[in-house]
C-alpha cells in the first residue's frame, strides 16, 4: 500500500491491538516525540501476539517486525528514534524494562506496564523467574536526561537525532549553569532556535559573562550582538 493506492478500510473481522483508554488521558499528552508513541504501539502489538503469562520484546524484535523499520525511518529518526522512544517510555512508566545478561546474551527487554508484567519483573529481579536460559535479570538504571535537553524541548521543540548530538557536544563544552540563562535570553528576544543559543554560549566562552545585562544593554543591542548586526531572526529551528 502507498499514498498512490489509498487504504480501502478495515475488514469487519480482523486482529486488533488493545490500547487502554488511560493511555490517551495519562500518557499520550506527556509524550515528547513520535518515537515514544511508535515504541509504545509496537511493543503493545508484539507482546499481545505472544502466548503465555510473561510477554516481552527486545528492540531488535521491534525493529524486525513488518512495517516497524519503515515507520521509525519515516517518522522518528530510524533506529536512534526507536532507542530514544523506548527510553522515553521507560521514563514515563508506559513500559517496564529488564537487562538480561549471560554468557551469550546482553540485551534489554521491554514489557507493557500492567499488573502481570510488574509481577514478572519483580520475580525476575529476585531470581525467581528466568526469562531466558542462562541469563540474569537486572534493573534498567535510567540516566537523568541532561538539563540542556529539557530546556531545548521547553523553549524550542522536538529533539531530532542531529540536534541531540549537537546538544550533547554543547553539554561537554560549556558550564551547565550557562544553559538556562542562554535559553532565557533567546526566548526574551523571541529567537527560538539552537543556532542562536549556541552563539550566546560561544560569545560567553570567548568574552565572559561579566558585562551581560549591563545598564543600557537593550534587547535590540543584544540581538544585534548575537546575530552579527542583523535584527532578523534565524529561521532554521535547530
Amino acid at each position: 500500500m502507498s499514498r498512490n493506492e489509498p487504504f480501502r478500510g478495515f475488514p469487519g473481522v480482523t486482529r486488533a491491538t488493545a490500547i487502554p483508554n488511560l493511555f490517551f488521558a495519562a500518557l499520550l499528552p506527556e509524550m515528547r516525540n513520535p518515537g515514544e508513541l511508535l515504541a509504545f504501539l509496537w511493543v503493545s502489538r508484539l507482546v499481545q501476539e505472544q502466548q503465555g503469562a510473561v510477554r516481552f520484546v527486545s528492540a531488535s524484535q521491534v525493529w524486525a517486525a513488518e512495517g516497524a523499520a519503515e515507520s521509525f525511518n519515516q517518522l522518528a529518526g530510524g533506529q536512534n528514534g526507536l532507542a530514544e522512544g523506548l527510553l522515553g517510555c521507560l521514563e514515563l512508566g508506559a513500559l517496564l524494562g529488564l537487562r538480561l545478561t549471560g554468557p551469550e546474551n546482553d540485551e534489554t527487554v521491554y514489557f507493557v506496564n500492567n499488573p502481570g508484567s510488574r509481577r514478572a519483573v519483580t520475580r525476575a529481579r529476585a531470581g525467581e523467574l528466568r526469562l531466558k536460559p542462562e541469563t540474569v535479570a537486572h534493573e534498567v538504571v535510567l540516566q537523568a536526561r541532561p538539563g540542556i535537553f529539557r530546556l531545548y524541548e521547553e523553549n524550542i521543540g522536538t529533539i531530532t537525532p542531529l540536534v541531540g548530538e549537537r546538544l550533547l557536544e554543547a553539554a561537554e563544552q560549556y558550564p551547565a549553569e550557562w544553559f538556562e540563562e542562554a535559553f532565557r535570553q533567546a526566548a526574551e528576544l523571541n529567537v527560538r532556535n539552537w543556532r542562536y543559543v549556541e552563539r550566546i554560549l560561544a560569545r560567553w566562552a570567548e568574552e565572559g559573562r561579566r558585562n551581560e545585562g549591563a545598564e543600557g544593554d537593550t534587547l535590540e543591542e543584544r540581538k544585534r550582538r548575537y546575530l552579527g548586526g542583523s535584527l532578523n531572526p534565524i529561521k532554521r529551528s535547530f
